[in-house]
């Protein structure tokens, strides 16, 4: 079962799409009507409010160094984090979410997991591919940047790329994999 993940993953993606549309979606009308018609930053409350308005019950923390926002959800059988940084401001408002995905791999990773990792990266624009050795886990990433200013429809857009980003990932992952 080498480069395969672990059963329910499709299925699962399908479930993370439809939560992520609906978290930009979310986005869209919480934010849009305070912050006019640009949007730099977000607010942990604005974040939650966005992802419990999608359905995914996220619960909220801090990161323990910055006190930034931390948001993790789930979806089908697996987690899904939300980290805001580079925040400032009280209440503190961060220009960057970034959107990670883990899936434990149940084994050791080998030089084709490597591979794979290193030719998604190579092939997406958006996201980027990684693994975590010594827990064997592969995963995904992908970082929505506000600073500067963009559109609610903007930021939909882009949040709604997530599903496309883990689902390349999960698609590139199980290539050449028996039984996928």
């Amino acid at each position: 079962m080498s480069g395969v993940l672990p059963g329910g993953v499709v299925s699962m993606m399908k479930s993370l799409q439809k939560s992520v549309l609906g978290i930009a979606v979310g986005l869209s009308m919480i934010i849009a009507p305070t912050m006019a018609q640009t949007i730099d930053a977000v607010t942990a409350d604005e974040l939650e409010a966005a992802l419990d308005a999608a359905g995914l019950g996220p619960t909220m923390t801090q990161d323990a160094a910055s006190g930034a926002p931390v948001a993790s959800g789930s979806a089908g059988q697996f987690e899904f984090y939300v980290r805001a940084m580079n925040c400032s401001g009280e209440p503190a408002a961060c220009e960057e979410l970034m959107f990670f995905a883990n899936f434990p791999l149940g084994r050791s990773i080998s030089t084709a997991d490597i591979r794979k990792i290193n030719s998604f990266n190579e092939g997406q624009v958006f996201g980027r591919a990684y693994f975590i050795e010594r827990q064997s886990i592969v995963g995904v990433d992908y970082v929505v940047e506000l600073g500067g200013g963009v559109s609610p429809e903007h930021l939909a857009e882009n949040i709604g790329r997530w599903a496309d980003v883990v689902s390349a990932f999960v698609t590139k992952f199980q290539e050449d994999a028996p039984g996928s």
